[in-house]
């Protein structure tokens, strides 16, 4: 059996892989049932909610570019278009490089919808790890810090991978999304 190059770093990696299978696993159970009762309440499906991220992450995009985005063929990306912009979360523009064509941008409901999200979110995680003890959550906050730190130096060398948001330590979650 031959081993790679790469064999003794691959194990932590994949242990830490597994390790964050788990921890998601565990923590999607509660946070499906958090966005299952926004969703529910609000009346919006999955690849609604999909959309509007795309747009927050893009700030706007032709109906073409949505659907390339979330998946979706482009007469579903346009009905899906419909009911936002008929909801108040996302408006037509006009597309500056071709007055024809219209752009699809988030309002500022649909700025508020994902920031009832992330806030939604950010609150299980919060009850989730609140059962664990501070200094164990303090040593895995650091050390998660410093895994994104080192990928975002990476992405920053390459410049071809989306940049997460580092988060500070001294400020909570919701504060520095």
């Amino acid at each position: 059996m031959t081993t790679s190059p790469h064999a003794s770093h691959d194990l932590p990696a994949l242990r830490l892989g597994r390790q964050m299978k788990q921890l998601h696993k565990y923590v999607s159970g509660h946070m499906m049932k958090a966005m299952q009762e926004q969703l529910q309440g609000d009346e919006l499906s999955f690849s609604q909610v999909t959309a509007l991220h795309q747009l927050r992450a893009h700030t706007a995009l032709s109906i073409g570019g949505l659907a390339d985005l979330t998946g979706l063929s482009l007469p579903a990306a346009s009905h899906l278009t419909d009911r936002l912009v008929q909801r108040g979360l996302a408006e037509r523009r006009e597309n500056p490089d071709d007055r024809r064509a219209k752009m699809l941008a988030l309002t500022a409901g649909g700025h508020a919808f994902l920031d009832d999200m992330d806030r939604r979110i950010n609150e299980t995680y919060q009850q989730v790890f609140a059962r664990v003890g501070q200094r164990l959550i303090e040593a895995a906050a650091d050390n998660l810090e410093a895994v994104l730190l080192e990928l975002q130096a990476q992405d920053t060398a390459t410049s071809s991978l989306p940049r997460c948001p580092a988060t500070s330590p001294t400020l909570p979650p919701e504060e520095t999304a």
